[in-house]
């Protein structure tokens, strides 16, 4: 599919890598020389230096053919224009990054319609949303969920004292529904098989319906009596503010640490209980007096990687048992996790893996989500009349590349298959992959 980038920053940088890497024909627009210039030998697409929401510019590029437009600068505004140009020039489907919650909370369809924008994206609620779902799983590094709720994949990491380790997989038993689908050991995304063993530090991801997923976490990882829904906040940005709220809404108790009194003041109006402390975060003194020890996670969200990773270490230190660090740079992702952050997350990755779920909506994926700065990747494919593995039994498929079916969501039923299992038309199938595997999963399954 020929797809047009509008913003050579962090996001669209990432955005485009993955693209490429989905064998797609991208264009990449920004108005700076200098970005442009340094991306000529880094990225596998099409530069253009200019204004996306020119129009000449736009028929230059020739728009007959494009089949999604996207708009990822760091204006709302310009996003917003460029779409609605694109649009115009008769673009099908049009994505605006707009990070001002109140354009997207007041426009309803029509007015979307209108403006020529499919689809708002808010970077920074995308992430408080994610990041909601995993902290309010403590056990867990990372949560999604398909089948309205009925299957579950989680993340959680092993140590020294795991009962399973060093045993061959055919050898272990597992609760009824669920399957260990992968292994990250090292910074490498293993698929396993009946002789892969477990290792202390390895982060392990189950794949199954959720009674049977929950029974994982609660017979191996399950801390729950020591949980009391407390959580700090350090940063109160556009994400900060978003997660705070988010929080509050869910029972948790929160504290917010900022250093800057104009951003305490637009957090205060947004939350009723909250706590909000203008203040130094790496404050020793400071975090001591307000008790942070008694919290069950630490999020540290400034825009300084190395800051984060302070405030972290710090919390860890005084006895807080879940760290959350953000990081502007996902190449410090595995670092951080190797110094004992519990979890780390890029912003700009988790807004490209969900703009990446609309691109490939229109290739038979009902919904995508990548895992540890897009080492692997769960995908859910509807399986039509059009598909090679229609009417066959699981045993008799050879899927192309590294991948495992976890679960078949048929109708109301999530069932986990066996190699009898009959993949039927109509079926929404759930596999756990690697990013290299996934075109050709997307070809051969679509």
């Amino acid at each position: 599919m020929k797809i047009i980038v509008v913003g050579a920053g962090k996001v669209g940088y990432s955005l485009c890598e993955r693209l490429v890497q989905d064998d797609h024909d991208v264009y990449l627009i920004d108005r700076s020389q200098e970005r442009i210039h340094n991306l000529e030998n880094t990225l596998d697409v099409s530069l253009v230096c200019g204004n996306g929401s020119d129009i000449q510019l736009l028929n230059e590029i020739d728009m007959s053919d494009v089949g999604i437009f996207i708009a990822v600068t760091d204006s709302d505004e310009v996003n917003m224009l460029s779409c609605a140009v694109a649009k115009i020039a008769g673009v099908p489907s049009t994505v605006a990054r707009v990070r001002d919650t109140n354009i997207a909370e007041h426009m309803d369809d029509t007015m979307k319609a209108r403006l020529g924008v499919d689809l708002f994206i808010n970077p920074e609620m995308v992430t408080a949303q994610e990041l909601l779902r995993i902290i309010e799983t403590p056990s867990a590094l990372d949560v999604e969920e398909f089948g309205q709720g009925s299957v579950r994949l989680i993340e959680f990491k092993i140590n020294s004292t795991f009962p399973l380790i060093n045993k061959p997989l055919k050898e272990l038993t597992f609760p009824e529904g669920v399957l260990l689908v992968g292994i990250l050991r090292l910074g490498e995304m293993i698929i396993p098989h009946g002789e892969s063993i477990l290792l202390p530090n390895d982060s392990v991801f189950f794949l199954g319906l959720k009674d049977g997923v929950d029974a994982v976490e609660q017979q191996w990882f399950s801390n729950h009596e020591a949980f009391h829904k407390r959580a700090i906040i350090i940063g109160a940005g556009l994400l900060g503010r978003n997660l705070a709220v988010l929080l509050e809404k869910s029972g948790f108790t929160v504290k917010v640490i900022e250093k800057d009194i104009e951003r305490c003041e637009a957090l205060a109006a947004q939350v009723d209980k909250a706590i909000i402390i203008n203040g130094d975060g790496t404050d020793f003194d400071l975090l001591e007096a307000e008790e942070v020890a008694d919290n069950d996670v630490i999020i540290a969200l400034t825009d300084d990687d190395k800051l984060n990773l302070l405030v972290a270490l710090v919390g860890k230190h005084m006895g807080i048992p879940k760290t959350v660090v953000r990081v502007g740079r996902p190449e410090y992702i595995m670092l951080m996790e190797q110094v004992g952050i519990d979890i780390v997350f890029s912003p700009r990755l988790m807004t490209a893996g969900q703009i990446l779920r609309i691109v490939r909506s229109g290739e038979g994926v009902v919904s995508i989500s990548t895992f540890e700065g897009g080492k692997a990747e769960s995908i859910e494919i509807l399986i039509t009349d059009q598909s090679p593995v229609a009417g066959k039994q699981l045993k008799d498929i050879r899927l192309p590349g590294k991948a495992l079916v976890g679960v078949i969501l048929r109708g109301d039923e999530a069932i986990v298959p066996r190699g009898n299992t009959e993949i039927l038309v109509g079926d929404h199938i759930v596999l756990f992959t690697l990013p290299e595997s996934v075109t050709k999963l997307l070809n051969y399954l679509t």
